[in-house]
């Protein structure tokens, strides 16, 4: 049996048919959003931005945390490999999705994934750090913050603390269940 790669480039014209998406099986939508994502980080094309969340919504309810917290790990290392400027690409695992902790995954991907396409170790956290600002009552806040806290640098603890006086109750709680107080 030879071991040929499957073409899906045809998933590139259904992303944008969200009314075709019922018809693709899990491992098609999976890898629809995975090319998506890539794009978007590739192209920093807005016009992606709005396509793109709705497909990561949808990716959601079909799909279990398992699944994407593999589908996060994939695409992180294929940033890491082939395009380390493309970060942008873990933007919906970051802004649209409903599990914490693959919100706290994927902004350490972020992060860490910053020093190798800008060199520059601070970059990463300063979006997540305006993504907080910008949502301080947002749930999402809690587990980047969460992902900062765990990459365990003194620079990153001193911006976090910063945000703390805005941050909303179910934040401050969130990090309070999980043993933190900045």
């Amino acid at each position: 049996m030879t071991d040929q790669k499957k073409n899906y480039s045809y998933l590139d014209k259904i992303a944008l048919e969200s009314d075709k998406w019922e018809e693709l099986d899990k491992n098609e939508l999976q890898v629809m959003t995975f090319r998506t994502c890539f794009l978007y980080g590739e192209t920093r094309n807005k016009n992606i931005i709005p396509v793109l969340f709705r497909m990561y919504e949808y990716l959601i309810s079909n799909s279990s945390s398992e699944e994407r917290t593999k589908l996060l790990a994939a695409l992180s290392s294929v940033v890491r490999k082939n395009n380390p400027k493309a970060i942008m690409a873990l933007f919906p695992f970051i802004q649209v999705e409903t599990d914490g902790e693959i919100v706290r995954a994927a902004s350490q991907f972020f992060v860490n994934l910053s020093v190798l396409s800008n060199k520059e170790f601070h970059s990463g956290s300063n979006i997540l750090l305006e993504l907080i600002k910008d949502a301080p009552e947002d749930r999402n806040s809690a587990y980047i913050i969460l992902g900062l806290m765990d990459i365990e640098n003194e620079k990153i603890n001193q911006m976090l603390r910063t945000v703390k006086p805005q941050l909303g109750l179910e934040v401050i709680s969130i990090l309070h269940n999980n043993g933190v107080q900045l």
